[in-house]
């Protein structure tokens, strides 16, 4: 719970730089609120889902879950883990795809 909470923490306190950074003033505090949405969305998703999890994992006259279901919450956060990380990898290439100059063909004035 402990690296856990470090790696919230950090996450939440750098995030906002890192907008910061990269919105046109403009639109700062709209990046800055749909961040706080969805980082709320986010927390809510996974103590609904950890819960559920975790409730069904708890027989009946029990009053913690098998060990199962600890298992398979965290499993579950593994693959949301892994699923994220994939979606951010292939944005970023796509970006970076996006930025790099077109080459251009030898003798081409017309730029």
């Amino acid at each position: 719970m402990g690296v856990l909470g470090f790696g919230v923490g950090s996450f939440s306190a750098a995030m906002p730089g890192v907008i910061l950074a990269v919105t046109p003033k403009s639109e700062t505090s709209s990046a800055m609120s749909f961040n706080y949405v969805v980082r709320s969305v986010g927390y809510s998703l996974g103590s609904a889902i950890g819960g559920l999890v975790l409730a069904a994992g708890t027989d009946a006259g029990h009053l913690f879950p098998d060990d199962s279901a600890y298992t398979t919450a965290a499993l579950i956060g593994i693959a949301a883990m892994a699923i994220t990380t994939m979606t951010s990898l292939a944005l970023a290439r796509q970006r970076a795809a996006e930025a790099e100059p077109k080459p251009t063909a030898v003798g081409d004035l017309s730029r």
